[in-house]
């Protein structure tokens, strides 16, 4: 339907589209769940904003289904070529993301179904387990949300090596990707030891993926011979 050149510039729009997405998502409605700072307040802030949990759902699924089509887009035009396996790998990264991230998801709507469960039996038993309740909700999103983040940046590193080994895109903005992609695995996966996720792991994908959206978009993909 598209060449080359449009269809890459397209690939560009929706590495900004997915980045707008997960970021609205993780540091704008997800981090304005909690309405109170005590034992309560994730919990029952997500039963009392039913609209943010269908947000971030809703988002997320939309994301995940761009990251699918770019993926399967991507083998589409790499069939000829050395980098096709490493293309399929991406594709199977990109699905393992969507079901881990479909998981992340389903703990938002716990958060909510426990909020209203706490809401309806103020004074009881389920409302004097609520720390525990809401400490076992957090750390299972969390349990989902580090190993998720850790195969987004391993995808992010696919993507750069199939880019670059295409010819694509310039060495010098490949190679930077691929050292930003391993900078935010290494950020990653100090959470998921139990430690505080340092962002400024996560920082140089953040820019380098950035500056690849739009030089895609301004410029598309190189046509190697």
């Amino acid at each position: 339907m598209f060449g080359l050149p449009i269809s890459s510039r397209l690939f560009g729009v929706g590495i900004l589209a997915g980045y707008a997405l997960d970021i609205a998502s993780n540091f704008w409605l997800q981090s304005s769940i909690r309405i109170d700072p005590g034992a309560l307040g994730l919990i029952q802030g997500a039963a009392a904003q039913p609209e943010k949990i269908a947000a971030i759902v809703g988002m997320g699924l939309v994301s995940g289904f761009i990251a699918l089509l770019m993926a399967a887009w991507l083998c589409g035009v790499t069939v000829a070529r050395p980098v096709f396996w490493l293309s399929l790998a991406f594709l199977g990264a990109k699905v393992a993301a969507l079901g881990m991230g479909g998981l992340e998801l389903a703990s938002f709507q716990m958060m909510r179904s426990v909020g209203d469960a706490v809401s309806q039996t103020q004074g009881g038993a389920l409302a004097a387990a609520a720390e525990p309740l809401q400490l076992m909700v957090r750390e299972l999103r969390n349990g989902i949300h580090f190993p998720h983040m850790l195969v987004g940046g391993f995808s992010a590193l696919l993507l750069y090596v199939i880019l670059t080994g295409a010819g694509f895109i310039p060495r010098l903005l490949g190679g930077l990707g691929i050292i930003a992609a391993c900078s935010q695995m290494t950020g990653v996966f100090t959470g998921i030891l139990g430690d505080e996720v340092n962002m400024g792991f996560l920082l140089p994908l953040f820019v380098v993926h950035l500056s690849l959206a739009l030089w895609l978009i301004a410029k598309g993909f190189r046509e190697p011979a």
